[in-house]
């Protein structure tokens, strides 16, 4: 029991219905987004409050124009609302990095407020408008190409409707140097876009292969941590519950030593299919190691993930049944956050139970922590 337990110990860290469109694919919870950490998305807040700043010392510290469509105070009324908003989305942020809807309103709260200024900016050629090239790169270099296109779109869409207005109330018209710098402007971004498109896939293909199992295109262990700890964090944060299941091929190695290790790689790589076959796209399934799988189900409480594993090991046992191959699935169940808050001690009961029921049943066994015998649990770390 102690060899079972002691490889857990090293280091540990979402989402209908079946197979998903490329095995070979890693899910995302999010396609096309990423999903910086905290401390990569305080340096943008603390970027808006520097341009909050400079923004205010614009409208106060050079004079009071006398063409501003809106008043002093209105601007500095909008600007308080921009702080306070921040403020609450950088508060948010600190207890809920991972969130694609703050993302967007706090992006969409930038284009208002300098879309605001550019209107009210009274000068022929409105110093404002660059501060739109912050916010498209600001985005989309740190939330991905999703972002990157709707910044950009959003972006030219809120330059369009600010100019327009310049002319309706009667500011300076478009000038052939505003023309020009929306001109170089507007290529410096689709530039920038082609340049972020090609880097960002580049970036996923290795990502993908350092969190990808070659043989079989599940998860390898190391982006099974990873996702696990964000699926943790928000069961942590929001309440829910996911089926955990360890799973040991039985008689592996058996079809190694009688029928080759191609053979071998073939029932890896046709159980891979299998849990595709019978999971949903918002489960996460993995090569653990060997011949031993993980599977999270969020969202599923620990009867519904027993049905699955049982449809899991008939499929499986059929399979090998047409094949000759003496092999089967034994599989170790559990419930997130009752049998464990992380990944790393729920695994330890799992395993626990998937140790029992290969050690009391024959061949493809199931076992659930919840009627685990208690001398059969691990020891409380």
């Amino acid at each position: 029991m102690d060899t079972q337990n002691s490889r857990r110990n090293s280091e540990r860290r979402a989402p209908d219905q079946r197979r998903m469109p490329d095995r070979r694919t890693l899910k995302t919870l999010a396609d096309g987004m990423r999903f910086p950490t905290f401390q990569e998305q305080s340096v943008q807040f603390l970027t808006r409050y520097l341009f909050f700043v400079l923004g205010w010392a614009f409208f106060h510290l050079t004079g009071t124009p006398a063409n501003l469509h809106l008043s002093l105070s209105a601007i500095n009324t909008i600007f308080s609302v921009y702080f306070v908003f921040n403020t609450l989305a950088f508060w948010h942020a600190w207890h809920v990095p991972m969130h694609p809807l703050r993302y967007r309103l706090a992006m969409w709260a930038d284009i208002a407020l300098v879309a605001t200024c550019v209107v009210n900016d009274p000068y022929d050629i409105p110093p404002s408008l660059v501060v739109f090239i912050m916010i498209v790169l600001g985005n989309g270099m740190r939330y991905g190409m999703r972002m990157f296109g709707e910044a950009l779109m959003g972006s030219f869409a809120a330059v369009m409707i600010a100019l327009s207005l310049r002319i309706a109330y009667g500011n300076q018209g478009v000038s052939a140097g505003m023309l020009f710098l929306n001109l170089f402007g507007g290529i410096v971004l689709v530039y920038a876009y082609i340049l972020m498109s090609r880097i960002e896939s580049a970036r996923h293909l290795l990502e993908r292969s350092s969190k990808q199992d070659t043989l079989t295109g599940l998860m390898n262990r190391r982006g099974l941590i990873e996702t696990a700890d964000a699926l943790f964090d928000r069961i942590e944060t929001y309440g829910g519950m996911a089926s955990v299941m360890f799973i040991d091929l039985d008689q592996f190695k058996r079809v190694n030593d009688e029928h080759g290790h191609a053979k071998g790689d073939e029932v890896l790589c046709r159980f891979a299919d299998i849990l595709y076959e019978n999971i949903r796209s918002a489960d996460i399934a993995a090569r653990y190691g060997g011949d031993e799988f993980v599977i999270l189900m969020p969202e599923t409480r620990i009867e519904d993930g027993e049905q699955v594993a049982q449809r899991i090991q008939a499929s499986f046992v059929a399979w090998c049944a047409e094949r000759a191959y003496q092999c089967s699935a034994s599989i170790g169940l559990g419930e997130a956050p009752r049998d464990g808050r992380s990944l790393e001690p729920i695994l330890d009961k799992v395993d626990a139970a998937l140790y029992h029921t290969k050690a009391n049943a024959e061949s493809g066994g199931l076992q659930r922590v919840d009627k685990l015998p208690r001398a059969a649990m691990p020891a409380t770390r």
